[in-house]
């Protein structure tokens, strides 16, 4: 047995070959991976929310206390590679934002309530304003405003030592635009004002290339994380065509200023892409995450369709790692390593969280340990 398969000699001798110059250590590990070269193992891709696990790498109870502290010193030993945002947990409250909205904290989690705007007219009204008032031009507010990000993502990899950190990079900010009204009020404004929603996106899609352009020559990002959920189970949350239409030119635009700059692109959203997945690649993004495969996202369908994409998840975290016997998470795991051939980053479906018992992710840490390619 060889990486968890039975393999002739011939297959042995070709994989051998592969593993010429093979790296070890997370950074190098994740990078063979963006790069569309052959690591020793998966790497190891987790954002963690999980208080048992944080704890067990840590050698310490976590609280909130010591939340800080704790959640950095169990990266290293946990995982090859992360996204935003890493965070410790926090007590739960209730507060009242100045504009009368209501926000929820809790353990690892936060939700606010939606703006609300009398009709689509007065939604629309408001939107026109920000677009007249729209300038893409860099300026000494933006300027401060990129040295801060630039600051922070020096400082998460500075805490993560050898972990490599996805930063998050700025996208379209589709969800942003229906995650502020709730998405039913959304599609009513769609709905209305589809033209005015399409500038909206045109705006975001402008101050993205601008914010990508003037980074400067030693920004030392090598991927980021970014994207919108934007779809369901089901399928997308809107009509292929108007992905085909609206979304991914302008996206391509995004992802093109990335490369420039050369940065990889790892695409987010939940959901089932199947229907949108070939214009999301034609517009240029280099992995995909999260794989949720309940959704009937499949690993190894994926990888026959664009060989060349990198993944990162593909764990079900909603009822395998919650609910599963830790032999099923191990069996899980080399399924989707065989699956992807080199091409994956094995980690949960979103994020670890408190859901999961430790033991399952142990199974999943050791499968993906013990598999080497």
């Amino acid at each position: 047995m060889f990486g968890g398969r039975d393999l002739d000699l011939a297959s042995f001798e070709e994989r051998a070959e592969k593993r010429t110059g093979l790296v070890h250590g997370s950074l190098e590990r994740v990078r063979a991976v963006i790069q569309g070269e052959m690591p020793d193992r998966a790497p190891l891709y987790e954002l963690l929310r999980n208080d048992a696990v944080i704890s067990h790498f840590a050698g310490e109870t976590l609280s909130v206390e010591n939340g800080r502290e704790l959640v950095y010193r169990a990266y290293a030993p946990a995982v090859d590679a992360t996204r935003p945002a890493v965070r410790a947990p926090d007590n739960e409250e209730e507060t009242v934002l100045d504009d009368g909205r209501k926000q929820w904290k809790r353990r690892w989690t936060m939700w606010t309530e939606p703006v609300v705007y009398a009709d689509p007219g007065t939604y629309a009204s408001a939107k026109r304003k920000f677009i007249d008032a729209f300038d893409p031009a860099w300026n000494d507010a933006k300027q401060e405003a990129m040295d801060r990000a630039l600051e922070h993502i020096a400082a998460e990899r500075e805490r993560l030592g050898e972990v490599f950190f996805f930063p998050g990079g700025p996208g379209l900010g589709l969800m942003g635009m229906f995650g502020e009204v709730g998405l039913s009020e959304f599609c009513l404004y769609l709905a209305y004002y589809p033209d005015l929603i399409d500038e909206l996106l045109g705006c975001n899609a402008l101050g993205a290339v601008s914010w990508i352009e003037h980074l400067p020559s030693d920004h030392g990002i090598e991927a980021v994380f970014s994207g919108d959920d934007i779809a369901f189970h089901s399928g997308p949350l809107f009509a292929p065509k108007w992905f085909e239409e609206h979304y991914f030119p302008r996206f391509a635009r995004v992802c093109d200023a990335y490369h420039k700059q050369g940065v990889k692109v790892l695409f987010h959203s939940d959901g089932n892409l199947n229907l949108i997945l070939d214009g999301l690649v034609e517009a240029g993004i280099d992995g995909l995450n999260p794989i949720e495969v309940l959704a009937g996202m499949d690993v190894g369908e994926i990888h026959r369709r664009h060989p060349h994409l990198f993944m990162a998840g593909g764990i079900d975290v909603s009822q395998l790692l919650p609910f599963g016997a830790p032999r099923a998470v191990r069996d899980a795991v080399r399924r989707t390593i065989d699956a992807a051939e080199g091409r994956i980053m094995i980690g949960s479906t979103t994020e670890l969280n408190n859901e999961a018992p430790l033991e399952n992710y142990l199974a999943l840490r050791d499968a993906v340990l013990e598999y080497s390619y």
